[in-house]
């Protein structure tokens, strides 16, 4: 059982800062545990203040002791708030960085676990090299941590979303100068692309965002405003942001859901019931600006099941699982037991899949380093975002569950 006693933290301003103590065998300089359990933090003495899109370690607080505990935070790996979140990440679980790379957003991680290698793109404008489009990819040998420039055969633009599967790293895209979003196949061997779906009946796309599959191979895909914001092609926005279910067979596509502010990470529960959406309608475009009052939330939806008890692509029981606590969330992922990790801001989130509680972050530094997608290993995943690609390792759950 872990203890409740209050942890002291540095001198700051000669007073103390406190926080729940954290269990024995964990680094009490990787790790923070902040609960509302805590008076100090319950009700804050003195002024604070932060924005929706700011870390709470990053608040404007008076009181020196809240001072103190948000800058321990600020110099954490791992931040809990609730006590199984210890169980998940466990003790020996670190926060590498393997790539040091412009402040520029990094997207679509498959993890070739074949190969050891890491697949990512830089993308989007403002910065970067060709103001941001780009016709080339990442690749990170995971053995050795040599990072080299690939295009495939044709080459493919501006990459946004990709899951890696039976050999194939499935991918979607913005599309480019001349072409429309697609979802294609890569080898990552020969670096071949097969396109395998570019319109909704003869409808374009705005801008493909992220990419699930199911057991069976079905895709789920979100049409975000995300690249059309960003003019990375010439083609206008033909319909809301929306949610698409792709029969993996026969390219059959369905509407599944329309949202008002903008789709992006998809993932399934691991049983495939339940579908996950994360919208970041906050961040808005054209003009480009964040409004603190647009969509920043988790969506979760059930399948409906057929007279026969089959599961079909429509969706019901629609709920608000999640709001960030800081920023919104874009790249979501599943682990073997159902939870969802969320990348958006400094941290990756923990989230219960049921209730909707935060259970703990992971931070890879702050001072701009911003998580935007992730991969999941077996105890291990790999970051992409603002400033470069992270490795977490060691860490107690399976998260993988696929083969």
């Amino acid at each position: 059982m872990v203890s409740k006693a209050a942890c002291l933290l540095p001198l700051v301003g000669g007073v103390f800062g406190q926080l729940d103590a954290i269990p024995k065998g964990f680094q009490s300089d990787q790790w923070a545990w902040v609960s509302n359990e805590d008076p100090l933090l319950a009700a804050i003495p003195g002024a604070f203040n932060r924005t929706v899109f700011d870390a709470p370690s990053a608040a404007n607080v008076t009181d020196q002791r809240v001072a103190s505990v948000n800058d321990h935070i600020q110099q954490s790996s791992f931040v809990a708030y609730d006590q199984r979140f210890f169980d998940v990440i466990g003790p020996n679980a670190t926060v590498e960085q393997l790539q040091v790379l412009p402040f520029q957003v990094h997207e679509a991680p498959c993890y070739v676990k074949e190969s050891s290698q890491l697949f990512f793109v830089e993308w989007g404008p403002p910065g970067g090299s060709e103001n941001g489009r780009h016709d080339w990819q990442y690749l990170l040998d995971l053995k050795t941590n040599n990072l080299t420039r690939i295009k495939t055969d044709p080459p493919t633009w501006n990459v946004h979303g990709c899951v890696y599967r039976d050999g194939n790293m499935h991918v979607v895209t913005d599309g480019g100068p001349d072409e429309t979003g697609y979802l294609a196949i890569i080898d990552p061997a020969t670096l071949k692309r097969t396109t395998l779906l570019n319109n909704y009946f003869e409808r374009p796309f705005i801008s493909f965002n992220d990419i699930e599959l199911d057991h069976e191979g079905n895709y789920y895909l979100t049409d975000s405003r995300s690249g059309f914001g960003r003019s990375l092609h010439p083609f206008n926005a033909p319909t809301q942001p929306t949610v698409y279910f792709v029969n993996g067979t026969n390219m059959r596509i369905k509407e599944l859901a329309m949202l008002e502010g903008n789709a992006n990470g998809i993932t399934l529960s691991p049983d495939g019931k339940t579908l996950y959406v994360a919208d970041t309608g906050a961040s808005e475009s054209k003009p480009a600006r964040r409004n603190d009052q647009g969509p920043r939330e988790m969506w979760a939806w059930d399948f409906a099941t057929s007279s026969h008890g089959a599961k079909i692509p429509l969706l019901v029981n629609q709920r608000m699982l999640s709001r960030a606590i800081e920023y919104f969330y874009d790249g979501i992922r599943t682990s073997s037991n159902g939870l969802i990790f969320a990348a958006g801001g400094e941290v990756v989130d923990v989230i219960d899949p049921e209730s909707g509680w935060t259970l703990g972050s992971i931070r890879v530094g702050g001072n701009g380093n911003d998580p935007v997608n992730i991969a999941l290993g077996d105890h291990e995943m790999w970051i992409v975002g603002k400033g470069g690609v992270w490795h977490v390792k060691n860490i107690k759950e399976r998260l993988s569950h696929t083969e």
